[in-house]
């Protein structure tokens, strides 16, 4: 089983993901199923699936009460663990115990947990009490799911019981981006999952399952387990990532290399550029907000480990001499609160004769 686990996986994208101010930077999926509730694959496949995608540390999140295969499999809710464990370890992957309780459309994670035989058809505030008391990190799933993503009274009784540490602003392909408020508003931490039921394809840029990364002190289980409490989460999904400034802004600063030679601009040649290297796996959408009107930066997409000269232009009526500049920047794809994104300002070293 567990050759066949490996076999499957193939090769390992390493996914590069900077560290940010001294955390190590994980990468995670916390909301994943197998064929022990409504999933198609066995436990072990699951940490191939996470191996072979370049992440850190995964949690199989089987649903306690609904399990399909039920008649043919051990209603054990604590066996998928058991099966992905040995893998897990052999592979490095971080696999944090778990269970999922649900009542209508209000689903919630827990992890970290002891034992998640013991919720096993309770109804949702009971569930979510007893996990806590056994010492679990609590998440609301999909708030989006099959209705508006508003505060629904039954997680706000949860919430008012502090029984809720985190929610979804990603779950599989859809985006809650109006959530992202609460993550200031109500401290929960932000988490981007795949929520994955069928086999997990091999992962291309723009096809990539959603990650959450996680900001931890150390990469061992206690270290995730901190840093979640501490709210050191940032949501990442193909394009996008949700997160507290001070973390995407370091994500920036660590990924991006950019060029510090001046820019020369002769009578004859009013062009030149600036080369920008990304070493990470997250690309990077920039706009120029703020430049002098005689000098002209197209936007830059800049893709995941990609290196990119990006054309800079200056106008015929540009002042000669040596000028001390500041670009001011957007990068559109880097979400720090609703409606606002991460801004940057760039130092430029311009000589015009």
């Amino acid at each position: 089983m567990l050759l066949a686990a490996l076999a499957a996986a193939q090769v390992r994208d390493p996914l590069p993901v900077p560290d940010v101010g001294g955390y190590r930077t994980l990468k995670c999926d916390f909301h994943m199923h197998t064929v022990f509730s409504d999933g198609q694959v066995w436990p072990p496949a699951r940490v191939a699936e996470a191996w072979r995608d370049g992440l850190d540390a995964i949690a199989i999140t089987d649903h306690s009460g609904s399990r399909r295969n039920a008649e043919a499999l051990k209603p054990d809710l604590n066996l998928p663990h058991k099966l992905a464990k040995p893998l897990a370890d052999r592979l490095g992957i971080l696999l944090v115990a778990r269970a999922e309780v649900a009542q209508g459309l209000t689903h919630c994670n827990a992890r970290f947990i002891k034992d998640a035989n013991a919720v096993d058809g309770m109804e949702l505030l009971a569930a979510l009490r007893a996990l806590r008391a056994d010492g679990a990190y609590l998440l609301w799933n999909h708030p989006g799911w099959r209705r508006a993503p508003i505060w629904y009274p039954d997680i706000d009784a949860a919430y008012r019981e502090k029984l809720l540490d985190g929610f979804e602003i990603i779950n599989e392909t859809e985006t809650y981006a109006d959530t992202l408020a609460w993550s200031e508003e109500k401290n929960l931490a932000l988490f981007a999952n795949s929520d994955v039921h069928a086999t997990l394809e091999p992962q291309e840029a723009r096809t990539r399952r959603p990650v959450t990364l996680v900001f931890a002190r150390k990469a061992d289980l206690a270290g995730l387990r901190e840093a979640l409490d501490a709210r050191r989460t940032a949501a990442w999904f193909r394009d996008d990532v949700w997160g507290a400034e001070e973390f995407l802004r370091g994500l920036w600063q660590g990924a991006v290399r950019i060029e510090q030679k001046p820019l020369a601009f002769t009578k004859q040649n009013r062009s030149s550029g600036i080369r920008i290297e990304n070493i990470s796996a997250i690309p990077f959408q920039v706009k120029v907000k703020g430049a002098p009107a005689w000098l002209s930066v197209n936007g830059i997409s800049l893709p995941g480990q990609r290196v990119l000269f990006a054309a800079v232009n200056a106008a015929r009526e540009a002042p000669a001499g040596e000028h001390r500049l500041a670009l001011e920047l957007e990068v559109t794809n880097l979400h720090t609160a609703p409606g606002k994104v991460l801004t940057l300002s760039l130092p430029l070293a311009v000589q015009v004769e």
